[in-house]
């Protein structure tokens, strides 16, 4: 089975060790008709893989219990497909190559760039590669569809 083929129906982890943060981008998914999730904490979001099929993760590199890369390791041992994107406030080249190395799709620094998310978001959950409807970006920050 095509790892797109029912991504429209799985559910969007967004875990983020700034837990305003994970409300932030979640709530921004959920304005746009997807079905996210946020934590701050790896334990709980290894909890939801558990509960819901995951077909996106969005990953801060610094979660409250456990690095963002330990977090993407034990997804990956459970879907080794799933897509993930990489968040983080840290501009160290050395934790973008650390990232890059586990297979991320993308690597976007703080604060998250919302039209970078939106292509991403509309490239994964495509049917087929072809162009999904588009989030778009008010300029108070909200999405609209």
């Amino acid at each position: 089975m095509d790892f797109r083929e029912s991504a429209s129906r799985r559910w969007i982890l967004v875990a983020d060790g700034d837990e305003a943060s994970a409300r932030f981008v979640a709530s921004f998914l959920l304005q746009a008709r997807l079905r996210a999730y946020p934590t701050a904490r790896g334990l709980e979001a290894m909890q939801l893989v558990g509960r819901f099929r995951l077909g996106l993760a969005v990953v801060d590199v610094h979660l409250l219990d456990m690095p963002g890369c330990d977090l993407v390791r034990k997804l990956r041992s459970i879907e080794p497909a799933l897509p993930v994107v990489m968040t983080t406030g840290d501009y160290s080249p050395a934790t973008e190559v650390q990232a890059r190395q586990l297979g991320i799709i993308q690597y976007i620094h703080k604060p998250i760039d919302l039209q970078r998310l939106d292509r991403v978001v509309s490239r994964i959950f495509s049917p087929d590669g072809e162009t999904a409807p588009r989030i778009t970006v008010a300029s108070d920050g909200n999405a609209q569809t």
